[in-house]
């Protein structure tokens, strides 16, 4: 990794955890701006910073640092109802960057938007089949129960995520792919 794409992975890290701290509760499953972040991770510094920032958040939290939802860490997390949905971001970030990524080969401004939307509609998906089935094992409920508590109340403020990710993603991807680029580029020149 270079310095760019470690400045790019740290600043990705610490954006989700201020997200965590923005949070509506809402039953077991809180909404927060965590998944925000995340995607933007993933849409704006592609799958590798997205990998990376969301390991980054997770082994914080893991250690006991305060960084999951209101202020709390642990390994104990991963053992509750919202435990998948926290796994769930090691997989959404990179799925949609990887997603992403593949506009991003090309020229065209009209693929980049396409692919960043798939990417982050992919990446949202991603967080609901992994966190609701952990939500459903947790709380020992039917799945229509799992999916009224951990889907639709989350849909509309999921729906406005993606917009904001999709409309950073179209302004600001390519600038921060270009960013980290040009740091690839000086470690090969300095070789």
């Amino acid at each position: 990794m270079n310095l760019r794409t470690l400045i790019m992975t740290a600043l990705f890290a610490a954006l989700i955890v201020g997200g965590s701290y923005i949070a509506f509760p809402l039953g077991p499953v809180p909404l927060t701006l965590q998944t925000l972040f995340v995607l933007l991770a993933g849409v704006l510094g592609g799958a590798k910073v997205g990998v990376s920032a969301v390991a980054i958040y997770l082994l914080l939290g893991t250690f006991g640092l305060p960084v999951f939802y209101g202020g709390s860490g642990g390994i104990a997390h991963f053992f509750s109802p919202t435990g998948g949905f926290l796994l769930s971001l090691l997989a959404a970030a990179p799925v949609a960057g990887a997603i992403t990524d593949l506009g991003f080969r090309g020229e065209s401004k009209r693929a980049q938007l396409l692919f960043t939307i798939l990417g982050a509609t992919v990446g949202t998906l991603v967080t609901f089949l992994i966190g609701i089935p952990f939500l459903k094992l947790f709380l020992k409920v039917a799945w229509r129960e799992a999916l009224l508590i951990g889907l639709l109340p989350f849909i509309v403020g999921d729906l406005i995520k993606l917009v904001v990710v999709v409309l950073l993603g179209n302004i600001f991807a390519l600038r921060i792919r270009e960013f980290i680029k040009s740091g690839d580029d000086e470690d090969d020149s300095g070789d």
